[in-house]
């Protein structure tokens, strides 16, 4: 791991304990054991790190999406295969997209906007052509607007880590999120009257 990589993963780890206001330059290079003019050999500001956070989050989480809708699977298994790794991403990540994007909506950081923006569009056309595929081959009902059915999917994982968020990470969320997608299956199944 280069010494970028470690510093983003190490404002990864502060981001999810204590949010923005703990991600200090001092608190980083207490953890990477570098002083903090180091830190800015690499990274402009606070922003660019919040920036690269996002990019790392960006990559990882969407580069094993791509890897799940390769599979020769059945649609509905690809997408509860990716509902429960996102699911298990995040509760080991502490749901740290929910602090990102608040980042992104209570401060004037373009950049942080930009990106977190960009990478939930990425996300959004990433399951809306899994459905679009999945409805070509018979295994989606015709009767799904993918546009509509992708929002479906990404709300629950949404309001999932939100309850796993705020209870400080006690609420267990893996059993009702099996409960849920059984429910968004239903609704791909049979579509929508």
């Amino acid at each position: 791991m280069t010494r970028k990589e470690e510093i983003v993963r190490t404002c990864m780890d502060i981001f999810a304990e204590s949010g923005a206001q703990g991600l200090t330059m001092k608190a980083i290079a207490d953890r990477v054991n570098i002083t903090e003019p180091a830190i800015y050999r690499h990274f402009a500001s606070k922003q660019a790190l919040i920036v690269a956070m996002i990019r790392q989050i960006h990559e990882e989480l969407l580069s094993r999406v791509d890897d799940i809708a390769g599979r020769p699977s059945n649609t509905l298994e690809k997408l509860r295969t990716i509902f429960g790794y996102h699911l298990s991403y995040l509760k080991e990540r502490k749901a740290i997209t929910l602090e990102l994007l608040s980042e992104s909506f209570f401060h004037a950081y373009p950049d942080v906007r930009r990106y977190m923006f960009a990478l939930l569009n990425d996300y959004h056309r990433r399951i809306r052509g899994i459905l679009e595929a999945g409805i070509e081959k018979g295994e989606v009902s015709r009767r799904v607007r993918p546009e509509a059915a992708a929002i479906l999917f990404l709300g629950a994982l949404q309001h999932l880590l939100t309850i796993f968020k705020l209870s400080g990470g006690k609420e267990e969320i893996t059993l009702v999120a099996e409960d849920v997608f059984r429910h968004i299956k239903s609704v791909l199944e049979g579509g929508i009257e």
